[in-house]
């Protein structure tokens, strides 16, 4: 809540007529806002040029009186007006004050009155006549009071709290603010302590110090565009600088640093220019202006000419959490310009002749209607931008924590893909937003170390965790409250991440989630499937890897990862497809989970296992699509990986096996090649090998004769390699139990 003296409209010559005037006008305005006037503009435009807000829309929501003998609002006016025509020796007897709520605090009637009373109360002046009225809709209601303070029993005027009315006025604000429990202002002067209002840290410090509280006009800035304003610039950066000058000339240079100058206005005065706008220094703090700087200093210097500006980074001076300000700075800015030509454009209109601006105007009236005026401040933005985590996250900023998110040692900075899971990247001022859209929300903010979850579903969190998967090389920490951590470990195990994650409490549950068996078998991700078995059969024909042990369907034998038997040193050992047995001893035991060494050791050795049999089903994949490879100018082959998995796409764009990628691809290429040459000779060799029928052995003879077992064998069935067009069978032509 903040509290606010309005000073009354410039009277005329006739004190008399003045003090009716306002009376009258002041009660109109309050009980009648809509009502057009002399007295609303003037109080819209005051209320602008403070900061406060835009009164033109405002409703009545409550209306009150204190003190009076009417009980309607047109008798309580005569009053108001005949009490103002007593006080012959003021000029304006009636104090306008305001008191305003922030956005979300909804005070009800019952509120506002006890409020009104609490205010008059603490200022000495509950015997008055005060009417008040909230204006506003659901944001940010206020109250205006018409407090009269001439005393018709004493015929004198009530002072407050001795002439240090304003002291009064925050500390009544103080106590009304501890008895709702509503939100204090950031730079509050009082807070309440035993039931008795006190000076506040902060302002004591200030007022030790000499410094002075932001104003209401610098934090309306602020809270309108999401940046500093140029008087807590000069607070934060040009008052250490100046405290800490041993000479004029380091003054000025320690100010061109940082784009802030000092200059002499007037006879006595300092103003401080930061960009386009200037700062007094005695608004700001006292050591700094010029009386107490010549103190340490001596007489005045000015700036030498030398001494040049450090131009300002323009988005230096955003505020922590005003997210896309410089969008909506920008949409500003584009706006004031194209009013600025509209300005021109009419001026040059008057100086043409009227056919002139037959011609010129529908082009003019064409411009117009493609840009539209940004929304009056960065919460109004967020709304139409749809952003409505920021909104909350902007208004309560001064009490909100960090963003739920992904975070680690970013290993790869280049590169990232643009786009994941049907987000894309956009970069701004915070990093990279990821959206579906540009128009779209964000779901998800790349900020360097961190990726922030703005928006908390499946989908986002599952892409924002393979991005950091991506980034930051495969060692992910989760940070956030229970329910998002819990949450992305049941979609890391799901998708076959459960192996990013470093936090050790998660770690350790994904550990004891893997099946143990004393070979040293590495597990094998969800996402990623066993290469097909004819692939690897038509490999072992062309003697690829025929030395490698072979990899059988799930018909064949049981599958490859299996949990530990309960006595393993009793099981016998299985043969797998080349023959070979793997035994008990053949892979020392595994280690303890708890060896956190071990376990990033672990770790490595399985995602290197991964991204070798992704890259495998990759080509596997491309084989049986039957896509080929294709030379560029650069003589890289490259392919077409639509249709791949994500995990195959990056383990074909792993820089660890481009050169092996690269031979495989010609290899392809090779292949077909020669399948090609191999096409015209296929029709002879199919027909050649096309068994031929077996004469019919006459009545009597033995039908097992060799030349009968010769003729009636069956040729082996092709290989679909090359290398095979010739019928020979796998092994050399061997047959039977000796392969």
């Amino acid at each position: 809540m903040i509290v606010k003296h309005i000073p009354a409209r410039p009277a005329g010559r006739n004190a008399t007529v003045e003090r009716a005037r306002h009376a009258r006008n002041l009660v109109d305005y309050l009980r009648q806002p809509e009502k057009q006037g002399a007295e609303k503009d003037y109080q819209v435009a005051y209320m602008l040029s403070e900061k406060l807000g835009d009164t033109k829309g405002e409703r009545l929501f409550h209306i009150g009186a204190r003190n009076f003998v009417s009980t309607d609002i047109d008798g309580q006016r005569a009053e108001m007006i005949a009490v103002a025509q007593a006080a012959s020796r003021s000029p304006n007897p009636i104090d306008h004050w305001l008191l305003s709520w922030r956005e979300g605090e909804l005070p009800t009637p019952a509120e506002i009155d006890e409020t009104v009373a609490m205010f008059v109360e603490h200022l000495g002046v509950d015997g008055q006549p005060c009417i008040y009225a909230c204006h506003g809709d659901t944001d940010n209601r206020h109250v205006h009071l018409a407090l009269n303070r001439y005393d018709p029993l004493s015929r004198r005027m009530i002072e407050i709290n001795d002439g240090f009315t304003r002291e009064a006025a925050h500390q009544a604000v103080a106590l009304i603010v501890d008895r709702f429990g509503w939100q204090a202002e950031a730079d509050a002067r009082y807070a309440v302590v035993d039931g008795r209002p006190v000076m506040a840290a902060g302002a004591a410090a200030r007022q030790s110090e000499g410094r002075k509280p932001i104003g209401a006009k610098a934090a309306a800035y602020e809270n309108r565009t999401g940046y500093r304003s140029a008087q807590r610039i000069v607070q934060e950066e040009a008052v250490p600088r100046i405290k800490a000058a041993r000479s004029w000339r380091d003054l000025h240079a320690a100010l061109a640093e940082v784009g802030i100058r000092y200059d002499l206005v007037g006879t006595n005065g300092v103003t401080l220019t930061v960009g386009d706008e200037r700062v007094k220094a005695s608004s700001v703090d006292r050591a700094i202006t010029r009386t107490q700087v010549e103190k340490r200093l001596g007489a005045f210097e000015p700036r030498e000419a030398a001494i040049n500006d450090v131009p300002r980074d323009p988005n230096g001076d955003r505020l922590a959490e005003a997210f896309r300000a410089d969008e909506y700075r920008a949409e500003c800015e584009r706006w004031r310009r194209h009013q600025q030509a509209r300005r021109e454009q009419r001026a040059a209109l008057v100086r043409e002749s009227l056919d002139e601006k037959k011609q010129v105007r529908p082009a003019a009236r064409e411009r117009r209607a493609r840009l539209m005026p940004p929304p009056p401040d960065l919460e109004s933005w967020y709304y139409d931008r749809r952003e409505v985590t920021f909104v909350s996250r902007w208004r309560n900023r001064l009490r909100v924590t960090e963003l739920p998110h992904f975070s680690g040692a970013a290993i790869r900075t280049t590169h990232l893909p643009s786009e994941i899971d049907g987000y894309h990247g956009y970069p701004c001022s915070d990093g990279v937003r990821y959206a579906r859209g540009p128009e779209d929300p964000t779901a998800f903010v790349d900020r360097g170390t961190r990726i922030g979850v703005v928006i908390q579903d499946d989908q986002a969190m599952l892409a924002a965790l393979r991005l950091a998967a991506l980034k930051f090389d495969g060692k992910v920490s989760v940070n956030g409250d229970e329910q998002f951590r819990e949450r992305t470990f049941q979609l890391a195990q799901r998708n076959g991440l459960g192996h990013v994650l470093t936090n050790p409490d998660l770690a350790a549950r994904w550990q004891a989630m893997q099946p143990k068996s004393p070979s040293r078998v590495v597990p094998i991700s969800p996402a990623i499937t066993e290469p097909d078995v004819r692939r690897r059969e038509g490999e072992l024909a062309k003697g690829k890897i025929a030395d490698r042990p072979k990899v059988a369907t799930k018909n064949q034998m049981d599958p490859v990862v299996t949990a530990p038997p309960a006595k393993p040193a009793l099981r016998p050992a299985a043969p797998n497809g080349s023959g070979r047995t793997i035994g008990s001893d053949s892979a020392p035991p595994p280690k303890p989970a708890g060896d956190r060494p071990d376990v990033r050791e672990a770790v490595r050795a399985r995602e290197a296992e991964i991204l070798k049999r992704s890259w495998a089903h990759a080509f596997t994949k491309l084989e049986e699509i039957e896509r080929l490879p294709v030379r560029d100018e650069a003589g890289r082959w490259t392919i077409d990986t639509d249709g791949l998995s994500l995990p195959e796409r990056r383990a074909l764009s792993n820089p660890d096996r481009e050169a092996e990628t690269q031979q495989r691809l010609a290899e392809i290429a090779a292949d077909r090649a020669k399948r090609e040459r191999g096409t015209a000779q296929h029709g002879e060799i199919g027909r050649l090998a096309t068994p031929k029928p077996s004469p019919i052995a006459p009545s009597g003879k033995a039908a097992g004769s060799q030349a009968d077992r010769q003729q009636r064998r069956i040729p082996p069935i092709l290989s679909r390699g090359p290398d095979d067009v010739t019928g020979t069978p796998p092994g050399g032509g061997r047959t039977g139990p000796g392969r």
